[in-house]
């Protein structure tokens, strides 16, 4: 606030407070200090202004300010420069002999501080001489002439400097001192520009109806999501919360009581294995609504995508967004998450196929032969391994076109297994005929790379062998300069229709599971399917994908009990046990529920997006290292014997052959 509403007390009192004492803190006089009506209110009781708020239309004025030195630089005897940095800014201060009360003084202690020191100062700012101006900076035309300085808080050395990005020790050091890396401007923006989204994710919702409603924390396990983090109490020995996956039955309970609309800015947690995309906290833009369809809920996210990207970005997303069902999705992409910002398109090859259990297809990297060396297409080999391992294909194969053929036909792969399939009566030139009239449907040429494979029509993995053989080569084409992507292109997308359950099988007769969470709802005409062919009925999910990154998912749910109960009992034939987890589901359903859906998205996620981060880490202020450690408060620690009796628990020496038992279906993201 300006110096004229400080409270009430002796000058010389307050002055010795804030260690200014011998300045005067008269009420301002005109032409002594003015302040921004944007930045007034950060104007504190030891600050008149922030670093941020300074231009050249306050030359002549006399501020305080408070921050941290960055540097510091002695020119002579007389003269020295001092680097001050806040959360808003930076300013450079100059203290000048001839202009400098206690000059000596004040330069004794400059030149002892350690960076990162906070300083109090107090100054008039001048303009910087016309060949010491700075362009680049918003304070490049003005510099502090120094009064006063104060020392706040004397720094001790630190263990690394957060301003010199080329010099950071590696990521597990910074997460032990992660109030010093969240000093670095690349992690105050994310974190900033992460409060601007959900500020403006708030007022949307509060501008369209939805009541925010926070859902409990202490939940109990339930059999139909990923692991969980159990939380036990003392009050019944053996009996255990869970924290929430997710708050997807809370919210179908709150439509059965009649909220109609309802949001939450959710914590979640799921105790899987971690990647640069995952956490075992997190956060969720959570939201469900009433007497809805699927295109209700998709126009609501549209329209909150475009206020986060116009109030974050200042761009303009168009809508609607495209939509594409799983099927065409995996056939075409490889994937249920593509990145459309490219081509690269697989094709799908019928005639190859060996049953119609099995999928044959082929992806075509134009002037790939040229473009990649035989070290270069190594990873692409792993890759076919380790797909092939994890049962996203049977077989996948390299060929190389020429004009004299193609590669590999002599060995065991799909091509020669399909010309052998012709019989013996083809000679050479019909062979080559055969082989020229596949590769103009696919369509590939001479000079092209041509990755063929099949797979099981069954499975419905994440990714096809040839889905992440697309993203990789994508990849290097790009670092090869032979793909250009534009940084800020934002291809949205929904997919829709997918498939209700999943064989958990390579087989036609596997058993049947949830493939999102088993509150789905059917598409309404594949109902008839859930009795006679459960494994062709669509369910009513949708997933919105941007750039080939998952932000999140939802869909219909089922609101009849009846509906619900087949699912359950005769579908996924739940045992018993698992159906009575839940019976207040059933309840609530049977209790006037009215049709329902909603949407999860992944907040962090978004935010890594809105802010280039390719780590979920640069966007979460305290977050897990790679291992599922908080390196900074050293969680989790080891409870004390007393501590474990008191719940009634003592820890058991792990079996050897343990073995850790699959994550089902994932609910709402």
């Amino acid at each position: 606030m300006p110096i004229a509403r400080y409270p009430k007390m002796p000058r010389q009192i307050l002055a010795r407070l804030h260690g200014f004492a011998g300045h005067s803190l008269q009420p301002q006089t005109p032409g002594m200090i003015e302040s921004n009506p944007t930045t007034f209110p950060l104007s504190t009781s030891m600050r008149t202004h922030t670093c941020g708020d300074l231009d050249s239309g306050h030359v002549d004025q006399q501020v305080r300010l408070c921050g941290w030195v960055k540097n510091i630089r002695v020119l002579s005897e007389t003269l020295v420069f001092v680097h001050l940095r806040d959360a808003y800014g930076s300013m450079q201060l100059l203290a000048e002999q001839s202009r400098m009360p206690h000059f000596t003084e004040h330069k004794r202690v400059l030149e002892e501080l350690n960076p990162d020191t906070l300083v109090g100062v107090c100054g008039t700012v001048v303009r910087r001489p016309e060949s010491m101006t700075n362009d680049a900076e918003k304070t490049g035309q003005i510099e502090l002439l120094l009064d006063k300085i104060h020392v706040l808080n004397h720094t001790e050395p630190l263990p690394f400097n957060p301003y010199i990005k080329s010099n950071l020790p590696n990521e597990d050091v910074r997460l032990a001192h992660r109030y010093l890396d969240l000093r670095r401007p690349e992690l105050q923006h994310n974190i900033r520009l992460r409060s601007k989204t959900t500020s403006a994710i708030r007022q949307f919702m509060d501008d369209n109806g939805f009541v925010d409603i926070e859902t409990p924390m202490l939940f109990k396990s339930t059999p139909e999501g990923a692991r969980e983090f159990l939380v036990p109490t003392r009050v019944d020995p053996g009996m255990c919360y869970a924290l929430p996956q997710s708050p997807q039955q809370f919210k179908q309970m709150l439509m059965a009581a009649g909220f109609d609309r309802y949001y939450q800015i959710a914590r979640c947690f799921r105790d899987e294995d971690l990647r640069a995309d995952r956490q075992p906290e997190f956060t969720q833009i959570d939201l469900e609504m009433s007497f809805v369809t699927k295109e209700d809920i998709q126009d609501v996210v549209e329209r909150l995508i475009q206020r986060i990207w116009r109030t974050t970005k200042q761009a303009n997303i168009q809508v609607p967004f495209p939509r594409m069902s799983f099927a065409e999705a995996t056939c075409k992409y490889g994937s249920d998450k593509p990145d459309t910002r490219f081509g690269l398109m697989i094709a799908q090859l019928p005639d190859l196929a060996p049953d119609e259990h099995t999928a044959a297809e082929a992806l075509v990297i134009p002037g790939g032969v040229d473009l990649f060396t035989t070290k270069e297409l190594a990873p692409f080999s792993d890759l076919i391994g380790n797909s092939q391992k994890n049962n996203e294909s049977k077989l996948t194969t390299i060929h190389k076109i020429s004009s004299n053929g193609v590669t590999g036909l002599g060995k065991s792969t799909l091509l020669s297994r399909w010309l052998a399939a012709s019989g013996d009566a083809l000679d050479q030139q019909q062979r080559q005929e055969r082989v020229s009239s596949l590769l103009s449907a696919i369509p590939a040429k001479s000079g092209d790379l041509l990755f063929v494979s099949e797979r099981s029509v069954y499975v419905t993995p994440a990714n096809t062998t040839l889905g992440r053989i697309r993203s990789l080569a994508a990849k290097v084409l790009q670092e090869k300069g032979a793909l250009a992507i534009p940084s800020d292109m934002y291809n949205f997308l929904w997919v829709e229709d997918f498939p209700l359950f999943t064989r958990e099988s390579d087989d036609a007769h596997g058993k049947l599971s949830a493939t999102h969470h088993p509150f789905t709802a059917p598409v309404e005409s594949d109902l008839p399917l859930l009795k006679t062919d459960p494994a062709k009925v669509r369910g009513q999910h949708y997933d919105i994908v941007l750039n080939g990154v998952e932000l999140g998912g939802g869909s219909i749910r089922v609101h009849d009990p009846n509906v619900q109960s087949y699912i359950f009992k005769d579908t996924l034939e739940l045992s018993p046990r698992v159906q009575d987890s839940f019976s207040h589901l059933m309840t609530a359903l049977g209790h006037g529920c009215p049709p329902h859906g909603g949407i999860a998205l992944g907040l962090d996620r978004l935010v890594a997006i809105l802010t280039g981060s390719a780590s979920l880490r640069d966007v979460i202020a305290f977050p897990k290292s790679a291992n599922g450690r908080d390196l900074f408060m050293h969680a989790p620690a080891e409870a004390t014997k007393e501590q474990l009796a008191e719940y009634g628990m003592c820890v058991a020496a792990p079996e050897s052959n343990s073995v850790r038992l699959p994550d089902s279906a994932h609910q709402d993201k």
